[in-house]
């Protein structure tokens, strides 16, 4: 009886120990575009993407008006604190939609202006924020657009951001 015993502690013993899975270690990945930064009231949020398009708007060009290159660029950013990204909440990004005349290699515009900002929170809250100053630059070169967000005033705070970018 005791043999019966002792095997059949053994077996039960051995299939515990078979039958342990090991994981590998959850490693929490952040999407960064690594195109700069981007603060809001000193915090930095993590850029997940930021790119810029031409929109051809010369079906629309008035002949009384300079002929200049009209750009839009989105930039989104994780909105989430680093302890709400480290227990894994749901996305909470914010979109930040910049559209701009070009004359030349610059233009400088008041972000009331230029600027639709919206705070995109899974699943399905969409709500836009109030931008109430500052000034949005944007200095392209053939291959890279820098845009700068300085002092822009929203009613969640202020941003403040340089971000080089790679036109479509």
């Amino acid at each position: 009886m005791k043999a019966i015993r002792t095997t059949i502690f053994a077996f039960v013993a051995i299939a515990l120990v078979a039958s342990c899975t090991k994981h590998e270690t959850f490693v929490n990945t952040l999407f960064d575009c690594e195109c700069g930064t981007l603060a809001l009231d000193g915090r930095d949020l993590n850029v997940r993407l930021a790119e810029g398009y031409f929109l051809d708007l010369m079906h629309i060009h008035d002949d009384a008006q300079p002929a200049h290159d009209h750009w839009r660029y989105h930039v989104l950013v994780d909105f989430r604190t680093a302890d709400e990204i480290a227990n894994h909440v749901p996305s909470h990004d914010v979109a930040l939609t910049v559209d701009i005349p070009l004359t030349g290699s610059s233009n400088t515009g008041q972000a009331i202006a230029v600027l639709v900002a919206n705070e995109i929170e899974a699943p399905g809250m969409d709500v836009f924020w109030d931008i109430t100053g500052g000034e949005i630059t944007v200095n392209k070169t053939d291959s890279l657009h820098t845009v700068t967000f300085l002092n822009v005033v929203t009613n969640k705070g202020t941003i403040n951001a340089e971000l080089t970018i790679v036109p479509e």
